[in-house]
């Protein structure tokens, strides 16, 4: 079977890099007039390099020049091995030691480097920047790498450096068959007949004709139409291949370079991203604040670097940073990031993403404590560590790019201590902290305020996704009673004193139709407001008074006779107005009108215009 992997080109400007890539497949990468006009790349190129049956590697040939970093990384991202290419003519060069050290950040552990334009230089010259190299090159993943003298002119060494390839390639690991399809899109264009095509180089999973991908951030979707590799139509490419992806449902402006095609629900976009970034040795300090930008894949969004848990990380260090973004992406863990500066522009750091969408923080303890089991790379870790925040499902973990679906589902049921709330997860001691600390506040409420000893839902616990699930498991257990939107302790009943209510009562009762405010009620009951209103409320369930619209309140008795008029009136008239009940109760417009909305509220009656009809079955009731 044969393996697919991605070659990543690097090194300064004019090292001859493409002049090499041509002579090793054939294929001339420059494919732009201004390419062949300025004789250095500007864009991408890419060509297909087998190397045998068993091996073949799609290479992706990127520009030298310090202008075009930001081109080079997002061809370099997901490489699988890195073609270093040193003319032996200049040496070592800037962006030799820049592209060298992007390759380390991006987690390139293998490659070959060309000692390219070796026929110009003698033996002693050649050994020289050899040694210049090797130099370069201690302390990196690549400090073992081959170093193969070459000449695409001369077509020299050019069989030598086919075998230290193939050597290199064996020492990557294979890319799992499976896991979600990831297509980091680096150019886009519209063909006739055929529609919107974008390219890149697959980072994992597959894609097939008929397959529907999700585009992020953007949150569009699109059909995929056929797929190419180098030019070949294919009926599923692999990871690590460079394909072209034909897409039907989606416009050219839909997918902009920069965007990722992914097989099944992609991670939700954040504007915020927690990473592990080493700084290079050779650049200042990152201090709390900073403004960089933030290069993952084909995507640039400028950044603010909050460092995490330090004042900055100095040279050569490796810490943790919160990357505040301008613009969302859509990141896994263990996403590899490039930090640069805007000015001067530099690379200054990079590393991998530990959380794609944390919350805003600035290091706290547990905020560091969760991001130490993040890095350990153990999805059962991960898992513990994410219940940390609250409930989770297994599809909010893969949702949240910390763990794919099935790995999550593991790590979630393998977890000792969690409560299952109707497929959320919470962790024992959260759900233990949680009631408690509700039945604290409703003890505390029971005592201060026995009259009305239960508390809103909304002024209990915040709103989430779990908390129905939650409340329902605390009902079921006997820690809270629910009554409507409203929880309280099992045993605590409201206390009602029948003394403190009744001489306000009988003043409705002496003036059935009269205008009474309930805020004047509660206020003759003499109690603390809340429970005042509590005692109100208690006299409307218990059928002692009706509170009325409009702040409004009557005794129950008048309610009830106006009721039997409106019935009466409708049964003689069809319908009744509100001038025939204010003249059939002596009292006001305004409580009329009141007694009537209340009326309809309670499926008495119906508006229509100016009068009320009853509703079907009201009048039997």
């Amino acid at each position: 079977m044969t393996r697919h992997l991605a070659l990543g080109t690097a090194g300064h400007v004019d090292h001859g890099k493409t002049t090499l890539v041509r002579a090793l497949t054939g294929v001339d990468t420059d494919r732009l007039e201004e390419e062949k006009r300025r004789g250095i790349s500007i864009v991408l190129g890419y060509a297909r390099l087998p190397l045998g049956d068993d091996l073949d590697l799609s290479v992706v040939d990127v520009p030298g020049h310090e202008r075009f970093v930001r081109t080079m990384v997002g061809g370099a991202t997901g490489i699988d091995l890195a073609l270093l290419c040193v003319a032996a003519d200049d040496g070592v060069m800037p962006q030799t030691v820049e592209h060298l050290a992007i390759l380390g950040l991006l987690g390139v552990r293998a490659g070959v480097v060309a000692l390219t334009k070796a026929d110009v230089a003698d033996a002693s010259r050649q050994a020289a920047v050899a040694d210049e190299v090797r130099a370069a090159l201690a302390g990196t993943p690549l400090a073992d790498a081959p170093i193969v003298p070459v000449s695409a002119q001369a077509g020299t060494g050019l069989d030598e450096l086919r075998t230290a390839l193939r050597e290199a390639a064996a020492a990557v690991p294979d890319r799992p068959a499976t896991g979600v399809a990831r297509l980091p899109v680096d150019r886009v264009f519209a063909l006739h007949g055929i529609g919107t095509v974008v390219t890149g180089t697959l980072w994992s999973g597959t894609v097939a004709s008929g397959d529907t991908l999700a585009i992020a951030p953007t949150g569009s979707a699109a059909r995929v139409r056929s797929v190419e590799v180098h030019g070949v139509p294919v009926e599923r490419a692999a990871a690590g291949s460079r394909v072209a992806v034909a897409l039907v449902g989606a416009e050219r402006d839909d997918v902009p370079t920069g965007a990722v095609l992914w097989g099944g629900q992609p991670a939700t976009p954040s504007f915020r991203v927690d990473a592990e970034v080493t700084v290079l040795p050779e650049a200042a300090p990152l201090e709390r604040g900073t403004l960089l930008e933030v290069l993952h894949g084909t995507a640039v969004a400028p950044a603010r670097a909050i460092v995490l848990g330090a004042d900055a990380i100095a040279a050569g260090a490796t810490g943790l940073v919160q990357l505040r973004l301008e613009r969302p992406l859509a990141t896994l863990r263990g996403d590899r990031v490039v930090l640069r500066r805007l000015a001067p522009p530099g690379t200054v750091a990079g590393g991998r993403v530990l959380d794609p969408q944390p919350r805003r923080h600035a290091g706290g303890e547990a905020d560091l404590a969760r991001l130490a089991l993040y890095r350990q790379d153990d999805p059962a870790a991960i898992a513990r560590a994410a219940l940390t925040t609250g409930a989770l499902r297994a599809e909010d973990l893969a949702a949240r790019g910390l763990l794919d679906a099935d790995a999550a589902a593991a790590a979630l049921a393998a977890q000792d201590g969690v409560v299952d709330l109707d497929g959320w997860h919470l962790s024992a001691n959260r759900f233990a902290a949680i009631r408690t600390a509700l039945r604290d506040r409703l003890e505390a409420r029971r005592r201060d305020h026995p009259r009305d000893p239960g508390l809103p839902l909304e002024a209990l616990l915040r709103p989430t996704p779990w908390r129905d699930a939650l409340v329902d498991r605390l009902v079921a257990e006997g820690a809270v009673a629910r009554a409507g939107a409203t929880l309280r302790l099992p045993d605590a009943e409201a206390v009602e004193d029948t003394s403190v209510a009744d001489a306000a009562v009988a003043a409705l009762a002496a003036a059935p139709f009269a205008t009474h405010r309930q805020a004047d009620l509660v206020a003759d009951l003499g109690l603390p407001a809340d429970d005042g209103w509590a005692v109100l409320a208690l006299l409307d369930r218990t059928g002692r008074v009706a509170r009325l619209p409009d702040g409004l309140v009557v005794h129950r008795d008048a309610y009830d006779q106006a009721v039997a008029i409106v019935r009466a009136a409708c049964a003689e008239h069809g319908d009744v107005t509100l001038a025939q009940l204010r003249d059939a109760t002596a009292s006001s417009r305004k409580v009329c009108q009141a007694l009537l909305e209340r009326m309809d509220a309670d499926g008495i009656t119906r508006r229509t215009g100016d009068t009320r009809v009853l509703r079907r079955g009201a009048a039997s009731a």
